[in-house]
């Protein structure tokens, strides 16, 4: 994973500069902001990896050589943007009582990725009219995508529930007076995104399906089914393991690897992230078929493929 070896370093700048940031919130969401920070810095074991949402300005670096300390701190800003959007995302989903404190503390989040872009686009700036695109993608992408099932009637469509991300890959592009790229950039990073969404949902079939969350894989299940609503697990579990999904499933993902490498654009790093993406999606798909083959081959060859190293 070389997308994130070469800068783990400036990663864990990163993470040290945004707890520096919430650290002096008044109390106490100074620690309920911490603690939430927590969940996401990648330089802890159990916490989640959402590696594009602080790599991509990085990544993106390759085309415009700005100085580090400004991707640092473009970084820095996208993850307190991510915070705050994980948080919007945890109001719509919970079907428990929430803490009235993550309220203020998002919109004190907001505030400071706020001031830290300002520093580098004033109100004037084209920047500002992409982050209004972005949040118009964000809205209709949240509000929308249960309604109009994005896997079967606009794939790409599926990137906009995280389309703040690209506020910092944009931002580097303007910086470095690129504006020219920042349409072939989105894209790539629509289609990445698009994949990253498969991967979890392969991920999180099982939890979407309880919890009944949108899920790009039962979605393409259903539609397999010709069934518009209601399918049983039993059925969701016999088209993964018996019947082939994940290998259409993952043809999706290649397809969308090979789109991205036709846009000949020079992000090394990005699309060598979205082949770990399509190798799991592979691996796991081929996995499934293996022990499909050698349980049709028989007990005994399935008993020592699992007993026999």
């Amino acid at each position: 994973m070389q997308w994130y070896k070469d800068f783990e370093k400036d990663i864990a700048q990163v993470f040290i500069e945004t707890q520096q940031i919430v650290e002096k919130f008044p109390p106490p969401l100074n620690h309920k902001g911490l603690a939430y920070l927590s969940k996401f810095d990648i330089r802890q074991d159990d916490s989640t990896k959402n590696y594009i949402c602080y790599l991509l300005p990085f990544w993106c670096n390759d085309i415009s050589q700005l100085k580090k300390d400004t991707i640092v701190r473009l970084s820095v800003g996208n993850v307190l943007a991510m915070l705050y959007f994980f948080i919007q995302d945890d109001l719509m989903d919970s079907q428990d009582s929430l803490d009235r404190d993550q309220v203020p503390l998002a919109n004190l989040l907001y505030i400071h990725f706020f001031e830290i872009y300002l520093a580098y686009f004033p109100f004037d700036s084209p920047f500002w009219a992409y982050f209004h695109q972005y949040i118009v993608e964000w809205t209709d992408g949240v509000a929308n995508e249960p309604h109009e099932d994005y896997f079967q009637t606009d794939l790409i469509k599926i990137a906009r529930k995280a389309a703040p991300l690209k506020l910092s890959s944009t931002a580097v592009l303007l910086l470095s007076n690129q504006s020219n790229l920042v349409f072939t950039a989105s894209d790539m990073i629509d289609h990445v995104l698009v994949t990253l969404q498969m991967a979890d949902d392969w991920n999180d079939w099982e939890d979407d399906y309880t919890e009944n969350n949108y899920n790009g894989l039962i979605s393409l299940i259903r539609f397999k089914h010709d069934q518009s609503d209601i399918i049983s697990i039993e059925e969701i579990k016999r088209a993964i393991f018996v019947q082939d999904i994940m290998q259409y499933y993952t043809k999706f993902a290649i397809s969308n690897h090979t789109y991205i490498e036709q846009l000949n654009l020079n992000l090394p790093y990005l699309l060598s992230f979205h082949h770990t993406l399509v190798n799991h999606l592979k691996r796991d798909a081929e996995s499934i078929n293996e022990k499909k083959r050698l349980q049709a081959s028989g007990g005994l060859n399935y008993w020592l493929s699992k007993n026999i190293k």
